[in-house]
C-alpha cells in the first residue's frame, strides 16, 4: 500500500528556514522525501546541512520575502535546482515589537505589513506560475492564532499580518482550486521556536495553558507535511488550527 504521507520526488520551497519554525518544517518535509529549497535572509546552511546529513536533498538562497524580484528569483532557483516546484510553504514572517496601537512606530507597522502579507503574497504569485502551467501544486501559508485572538500589548501588526495571511489563503483557493492547486493555512498557538527569555516559572505558567503542553517547530512541520501531502489531496480553503489542546 503506498504512503499518502510520503513527498518523495516533491519539491518544496520553506521560506524563513534557516532557524525556527521554518526550520522544523523544513526537516519534517526532508524527511518524508522532499528536495528542499529554502529562501531566507538568515544564513541556511545549518539547516541544509542537517537535511543533507540525514541523508536528504536541500539548497538555499539569501533572499528577502517582501521584495517581489527575490520571490521570482527564488521560484526560478527551485526550478534550476531541481526542475520543477511543487510545494510553497510561506513561513517567513517577523514579530514586531510589542506595543498599542497608539504607540505603535509606523516604519514597524510597514515592515510588518510588507513582510507578513505582501511577502506571502508575492511568493504565491511567483509560485502560482509554474504550478498553474503543471496543473498541480499546493501552498500552505503559515497564519496564527494571532490572527482572531487578540493579546494585551501584542503588536496589533503582527496580528492584523496574521488575519491578511487568512484572507489570501481563501482568495487564492476560491481562484486556483479548480486548476489543480490547493491553498491552505496553518494557524499554531504558542511554539517554543526560540529562547524567550522566561524564567522557569514564566515558562511553567505559559504551559500550564496547553493540556499537551508546548508546541514545537516539528509540530508545525507535522501540519505541514498533512497539508501539502496526498493524504490532503481534497483539503483546500482551510486553516488548520494547532493549539495543543489550548482554547483560550
Amino acid at each position: 500500500m503506498t504512503d499518502s504521507s510520503r513527498l518523495d520526488g516533491q519539491v518544496a520551497i520553506v521560506t524563513g528556514a534557516g532557524q525556527g519554525i521554518g526550520q522544523g518544517i523544513a526537516k519534517v518535509l526532508a524527511g518524508a522525501g522532499a528536495k528542499i529549497v529554502i529562501g531566507d535572509l538568515q544564513d541556511s546552511a545549518t539547516t541544509v546541512g542537517q537535511i543533507t546529513d540525514a541523508g536528504g536533498q536541500a539548497v538555499s538562497m539569501n533572499m528577502d520575502t517582501s521584495n517581489p524580484d527575490d520571490a521570482k528569483n527564488l521560484v526560478q532557483f527551485a526550478i534550476d535546482s531541481y526542475g520543477k516546484l511543487d510545494v510553497l510553504v510561506n513561513n517567513a514572517a517577523i514579530d514586531a515589537p510589542d506595543g498599542n496601537a497608539w504607540d505603535l512606530p509606523l516604519d514597524e507597522w510597514r515592515r510588518t505589513i510588507d513582510v507578513n502579507v505582501s511577502g506571502v503574497f508575492y511568493c504565491c504569485q511567483a509560485a502560482l506560475q509554474p504550478m498553474l502551467e503543471q496543473g498541480s501544486g499546493v501552498i500552505v501559508s503559515i497564519s496564527s492564532r494571532s490572527a482572531i485572538f487578540g493579546a494585551e500589548g501584542v503588536s496589533p501588526a503582527y496580528n492584523a499580518s496574521k488575519a491578511a495571511v487568512l484572507g489570501l489563503t481563501m482568495s487564492l483557493s476560491k481562484q486556483v482550486s479548480d486548476k489543480g492547486v490547493r491553498v491552505n493555512a496553518i494557524m499554531p498557538s504558542l511554539i517554543e521556536s526560540r529562547d524567550f527569555g522566561w524564567t522557569p516559572e514564566e515558562r511553567a505558567e505559559r504551559i500550564s495553558h496547553y493540556p499537551l503542553g508546548v508546541g514545537a517547530p516539528s509540530d508545525v512541520g507535522e501540519a505541514v507535511r498533512y497539508l501539502v501531502s496526498p493524504a490532503a489531496r481534497w483539503v483546500s480553503g482551510t486553516a488548520l488550527q494547532i493549539t495543543g489542546g489550548f482554547q483560550g
